[in-house]
């Protein structure tokens, strides 16, 4: 069983370097790569790929700045609700680490692409592989996060402590 400060200071750990890495890494793109330049090239499989983003997932939702702040303000705010929601659960739970991870990487997420979203209505994306979008830390922090705590729920959830 982990202790509650533990448990806290673990997510705020994890949040918080999800954040700074974003926004280091938004930081750096904007300053050496300059916007619709790829590095090394745009025929490159992978590559960093300057682009702006005003929409969400797959540019869906494009010039709707106010919903888009409104909608992922909620959206954090509810990834925090469900942490303090399952503290007491999942603070005895068999693998509490890994969940609280999982929401700790979504709030990092979170937060990261609202900032940008705040401050000037655009998120900077940079990682291009082949064909997909093109995505940032936060993007891949926010889907890692859904996929751990999906795998946890299948593995651990329901089941009765061994």
């Amino acid at each position: 069983m982990l202790g509650g400060r533990r448990v806290f200071l673990h997510c705020i750990m994890v949040a918080a370097l999800v954040f700074v890495a974003d926004q280091l890494t938004k930081y750096l793109v904007k300053i050496y790569i300059p916007i619709g330049d790829a590095v090394p090239d745009a025929s490159a499989f992978v590559k960093l790929f300057h682009t702006l983003n005003d929409g969400v997932a797959f540019s869906m939702l494009q010039g709707h700045r106010v919903q888009l702040i409104v909608m992922q303000s909620i959206l954090v705010g509810a990834i925090v609700a469900v942490m303090v929601l399952c503290y007491r659960h999942l603070r005895s739970a068999r693998h509490p680490l890994m969940a609280f991870s999982a929401f700790s990487l979504m709030l990092g997420g979170g937060l990261g692409n609202l900032c940008d979203r705040i401050a000037t209505g655009l998120v900077t994306d940079f990682v291009s592989i082949g064909s997909f979008a093109v995505f940032n830390v936060a993007d891949a922090c926010l889907t890692t996060g859904c996929g751990l705590l999906i795998l946890y729920v299948l593995k651990y959830l329901g089941r009765t402590q061994e």
